[in-house]
């Protein structure tokens, strides 16, 4: 396994630092001519502090989940897990995407089938 890239955030990246129990910061100064060290600041604001030149101790943060919705794939069922699958794409609050599996036990489908249900029914009455 190799390590992961070296994470170098730019002004105004809100990141993580690892240093101080992953506490979270908006990068407020850069190392460099005028500073040694990276400075962060709250998000709402609030007394700064500094993480190490190298950026060893902070981590990107990723962006919020937005919501989920299925593809057009087929799901599966898989009998000796007693588990089916069902492929979604993950939306992101910055516009990305990613494809992932949604996994339901016997309970949980059987549960989502009436949910499923009650929201086709409420399309059906909120209709004319």
């Amino acid at each position: 396994m190799g390590a992961a890239a070296p994470f170098y955030p730019r002004l105004g990246d809100l990141t993580t630092d690892t240093a101080h129990d992953g506490r979270i910061g908006v990068v407020v100064t850069l190392p460099g001519e005028e500073a040694a060290t990276y400075h962060l600041r709250p998000p709402g604001g609030g007394d700064e502090w500094s993480a190490p030149a190298d950026g060893t101790t902070l981590r990107p943060v990723p962006a919020a989940v937005t919501h989920i919705t299925p593809t057009p794939r087929d799901v599966v069922y898989d009998q000796r897990a007693e588990q089916g699958a069902m492929p979604v794409e993950v939306h992101y609050e910055d516009g990305g995407t990613a494809e992932s599996v949604l996994v339901f036990t016997v309970a949980q489908l059987e549960r989502c089938t009436g949910q499923l249900q009650r929201i086709i029914e409420l399309r059906k009455d909120g209709q004319p």
